[in-house]
């Protein structure tokens, strides 16, 4: 029974041998005296925890596609992925850096499958210039206000209406809008200067200009974000009495005044109407049983041309409207530019400060709810589309009506007459 015990052990031990023999060095493993190798013996959970991924050696070649690795002075690596392709006899490539490998072969893989599905992705250069959609955009499109038409004309004759915009960036766009507000513009007016020029951009894009619109969409809303851009503050301006008498007085007493803005001022102030909207109204839209008359192109944030509105008159609108002569197709037949200019200057000689023309149209408004009236009843004075937009003026804090028994009401009907 020993002799076979010993025999067999023998075997064994000779099998075991000839596995070690066949082995390369680096497989070989030691056995122990049970006749078990090192090899089979499990590993602890510390041991596992203690290995390591194994680091890159500095000085081995680095061979990956379409990537090259560059050693920076700090000894940290960064990878340069290029995709380079000739089409049309062109050579055209992609290029990205990144930190980290992995997020390299990514986004190599990523741009290897598009091509393939889409073909190899080129950047078409035209010489079109922003003032060239300029150009187009005053030729072929709608008729622009006045305030459109200078801010446009403007940045096509500016060093940064030669910039293409089929390469336009981002950044472009955003040292432009710092660049108009280093020029003591508020951001206010940049706002306005950025908005046609988006506007402008996004109309020849429609029409088949190569301008990449996402760009324009992200510097626009990235203007905003950082209050580069601003929307206009609400005046809450309002004219006292004594201040309007020395207005009206300076016009009514100026022999060398042939414009009477005193008899557009007060209109405003009765009927809630804009300087520009006063001298569009007709004869012919005059509704005279029903106290309506309609407002052509009224002011619309989006729709500048077409807006026409019926809007209710005040009595005393109406009353001057019925008084003035009736010399032309218009009830008001002034140029607005020019009703606006005499204003100001009678305004500034009396020493009356920051007192608008279009203040007259807040304090018509505000006036109609401190006489009681309901957010429904003054839109259709206002022309405003819903009661929404009047919440500024519905928490007044006077009560009653402040020009009730003015005497400037009987002296300009009596100087529309004498117009006759």
């Amino acid at each position: 029974m020993t002799t076979i015990n010993k025999s067999t052990t023998d075997v064994l031990a000779a099998i075991t041998a000839q596995n070690l023999f066949h082995r390369s060095p680096s497989q070989a493993t030691a056995v122990t005296a049970a006749g078990v190798s090192e090899s089979t013996m499990p590993i602890s959970t510390t041991e596992q925890k203690e290995k390591k991924p194994r680091k890159e050696i500095p000085g081995k070649k680095f061979e990956e596609q379409n990537i090259t690795r560059f050693e920076g002075k700090n000894g940290k690596f960064s990878y340069r992925v290029q995709i380079r392709k000739r089409v049309d006899g062109k050579q055209h490539s992609l290029t990205k850096t990144f930190k980290h490998l992995p997020n390299a072969k990514k986004w190599r893989n990523n741009q290897l499958r598009d091509i393939e599905l889409n073909g190899f992705p080129i950047q078409i250069v035209t010489e079109t210039t922003i003032s060239d959609v300029i150009d187009d955009r005053l030729k072929r499109g709608k008729t622009l206000g006045r305030s459109a038409l200078q801010v446009l004309t403007f940045i096509k004759a500016d060093e940064f209406g030669k910039t293409k915009v089929s390469t336009l960036t981002q950044q472009q766009l955003y040292d432009y809008a710092d660049l108009l507000s280093a020029g003591e513009r508020m951001p206010q007016t940049v706002a306005g200067y950025m908005t046609h020029l988006a506007r402008t951009l996004s109309w020849a894009k429609d029409r088949g200009a190569l301008i990449p619109i996402e760009v324009v969409s992200l510097a626009m809303r990235t203007l905003w974000e950082d209050e580069v851009l601003a929307r206009s503050e609400e005046r809450d301006r309002r004219p006292e009495l004594c201040e309007l008498n020395k207005i009206l007085t300076a016009i009514s007493e100026n022999p060398r005044q042939k414009i009477p803005a005193d008899i557009l001022a007060v209109f405003a102030i009765y009927s809630a109407r804009r300087l520009s909207e006063i001298c569009r109204l007709r004869w012919d839209d005059l509704r005279v049983n029903s106290g309506t008359i309609l407002v052509r192109d009224m002011k619309h944030p989006r729709q500048k041309k077409g807006n026409n509105v019926w809007c209710t008159l005040p009595s005393e609108a109406l009353e001057i409207i019925l008084a003035m002569p009736r010399t032309s197709e218009f009830i008001f037949p002034y140029n607005p530019r020019s009703v606006g200019t005499a204003y100001r200057r009678h305004r500034d000689k009396v020493g009356v400060v920051d007192l608008r023309f279009h203040d007259f149209r807040h304090e018509a408004i505000s006036r109609q709810f401190e006489m009681g009236k309901s957010a429904s009843f003054v839109r259709k004075i206002s022309g405003h589309k819903n009661g929404g937009c009047l919440y500024r003026y519905e928490h007044v804090e006077e009560e009653g009506d402040k020009f009730a028994n003015w005497d400037w009401h009987q002296l300009i009907l009596e100087r529309c007459k004498s117009l006759h």
